[in-house]
This record gives C-alpha cells, structure tokens and sequence, in this order.
C-alpha cells in the first residue's frame, strides 16, 4: 500500500518539518499541552493521520495564507484559523472549478492508495477562525506569535516560536522568488512596509522556516529583501520578464532571493 506522501524530519525538539511530496514543506510544533500545524499542504495525503503519529495532544491548525497549496488539507480538521484579509483566498481555494484545475494541471501521482480525487475535489471548508496581528497561540510551555505581512497574498502570516526562536515565514520570506505578481497580491510598497515591519521582530528569532525552498535560512536574509525591494522603487534595479503557472510579472534577483512583482502596483 502507498502511503509515503509525506517525509517526516524532527528539526528541533518540539518542531517537526512535514514534507508534502516535495510541494510544500509544513510544519508541527508540539508543545506540553497543545500541537500547533502550519499549513496542510494540498491534502493528498492523509495528513492527520501523520500528526497523530508524532503526538496526540490537541492540534491547533494555522494557515499561513490561503493558497491552495497550503490549506487544501484544510478539509481533513475540524477548524482552522487564518488571517481575516485572506478568508476571501481560502474560501477561492475549496472552489469546485479551482479544484479541479489544480487536480487536472498541478497535483501529480503516483497517489495513495486512499486518497479519493472525487472526495478531495468536493471538500468543504471546516470552521473557519479569524485571526490578527499579534494574537498568541499557547501550547502550554510555549507562545506562538502571529505577525501579519500582507505582500504574497493580503492576509499573509508569519508565526513567532518564542521559545525556539523561529519564524514560520510561509511564502513571504523564501531562498527563491515571492510572488507579488498576483491578482490579489499587494503593491510592492505595501510588501516593503511589512518586511521592515518584520526587521523590527528580528530580536525574537534567529532562524527562519520557509515553506519552499532550502531550510533553515538565516534571519538576515529579510535585510536582502528589503534592499532589493528598495532597488525595485528608487528605481537602481529592474525586474525582467518572467512567466509562472499563476501568470506573467517582471522577476527580479538579489543575493539569494528575489520578487516576481507587477509594474503597475509598485
């Protein structure tokens, strides 16, 4: 029977890295009286079972933004939370029609032998619980922090582990590109504002854990963002053309990242 979806890596010792078949990377923080997920990921593979294998306290579920690629699994818990400014994005994610264009263009076998394209695609949303900036989640032992960084998306999240002094960057901060080229994305501007916002937290973590790329990355790494952003505006650097799945925007590099951003919302 296939059911090795997901590689399981203990990082730290309360903080569990869930790779989504090489997709999206999630993540599970468990404390003394309550787990906390990042992120379900395209909900594939049986996700909860997974988090029941590493503990059984009660789970709290966050996610980061709304894109299908990390809260398709949404349909697998009871509730879940996310920011108030990217309830609209979740609830485009469990569309029928957007479903089954990411089922028919996007997710590749071969699938577990439990997993149901006709149940996934039908999936509804759970509870759904809005969540704002600076709103603690208590494990028991531990704080998890929520820093709100609209950009990738208007109701962008990152989660503070004070105690293990991690950020959980979701897509905002990734060795790569961010995308600010989409439809509901924010001005450049606005992304800017919110990683100088995030430079003022830098004293709470030390390491970053992305949803994409390689990890950890070092914090310093929002220092790149925000002068390649800056270059982008005062006008030193220029993006070119570069095309993705999710449409066309101008791509630009600096150091180990880059933004895929859109000339007509600077």
């Amino acid at each position: 029977m296939r059911n090795d979806w997901f590689k399981i890596k203990q990082i730290t010792k309360s903080i569990y890295a869930i790779d989504d078949r090489g997709e999206d990377i999630l993540y599970l923080v468990v404390g003394k009286e309550k787990a906390l997920l990042v992120d379900t990921g395209w909900g594939v593979g049986n996700l909860k079972k997974v988090v029941s294998t590493i503990t059984d306290l009660p789970l709290i579920v966050v996610n980061t933004h709304g894109h299908p690629d990390h809260v398709s699994g949404d349909y697998q818990f009871s509730e879940i939370h996310i920011a108030e400014g990217d309830v609209p994005v979740l609830q485009q994610s469990f569309k029928e029609e957007n479903r089954r264009w990411a089922l028919e263009n996007v997710l590749r076998g071969p699938f577990p032998d439990d997993f149901s394209a006709e149940q996934w695609l039908y999936s509804e949303l759970p509870n759904i619980i809005p969540i704002k900036d600076k709103h603690l989640f208590d494990l028991g032992n531990k704080i998890i922090e929520v820093i709100e960084v609209p950009g990738h998306s208007p109701g962008c999240i990152v989660l503070i582990d004070h105690e293990e002094r991690v950020l959980f960057s979701g897509d905002s901060i990734l060795k790569g590109y961010t995308w600010l080229h989409l439809d509901h994305s924010t001005t450049l501007s606005k992304y800017l504002l919110s990683l100088k916002k995030l430079k003022t937290e830098m004293s709470k973590f030390d390491a970053i854990l992305p949803a994409h790329s390689d990890f950890p990355l070092q914090a310093e790494i929002i220092s790149e963002f925000i002068s390649g952003a800056e270059d982008i505006l005062e006008g030193r650097r220029k993006g070119i053309a570069h095309q993705t799945f999710a449409g066309d925007g101008l791509l630009c590099t600096f150091g180990s990242c880059g933004i895929v951003y859109n000339s007509s919302r600077l």
